[in-house]
């Protein structure tokens, strides 16, 4: 049985029996409120960015330690490094979330990382760093990781 086939089974099983469901959409990981969507394709972070966006997303903002933790050992399952939603692109040395300029809440850095080399705004989950963030250049381009939250499901009537 597809994935798909999966989604639809438990779509129709929210409708029958008027329960409330929550998920995400086939390829994306659930994890608590939010779901996340590992790319397969490299692109630059603003590149990346706008990808996120086309899929009504943003590029992950781990605003916990938990979600720190899960973006960082779930990137170890892939051979790639990946992009998230944070730079110091307005302010050196002032990391925020992309989608609300909110200074970071957390602290996922490598040792020695931000570097504090000037043409590294952006945030990466390093490979060769464990998945741990380090700031790279912008224009490098790197696979990447887009946040959108739960989506709902409301069960519904079914008459036949």
């Amino acid at each position: 049985m597809t994935i798909n086939a999966v989604f639809v089974i438990v779509a129709l099983v929210c409708s029958i029996k008027q329960i409330h469901c929550v998920g995400c959409n086939v390829g994306w990981i659930q994890f608590q409120n939010k779901c996340y969507w590992f790319s397969h394709d490299s692109r630059s972070w603003g590149e990346a960015e706008g990808l996120c966006y086309v899929f009504h997303s943003k590029l992950a903002e781990p605003l916990t330690d938990a979600e720190s933790h899960f973006l960082i050992s779930h990137s170890q399952v892939y051979p790639s490094s990946f992009w998230i939603g944070i730079s110091d692109m307005i302010e050196e040395d002032r990391w925020i979330y992309s989608s609300n300029q909110n200074v970071i809440q957390v602290n996922g850095w490598f040792p020695g990382e931000p570097n504090g080399h000037t043409g590294e705004n952006c945030v990466a989950l390093e490979k060769s760093a464990h998945g741990k963030w380090i700031d790279v250049d912008c224009k490098r381009a790197y696979k990447f990781v887009c946040e959108a939250d739960v989506k709902e499901i409301d069960g519904i009537d079914v008459i036949g």
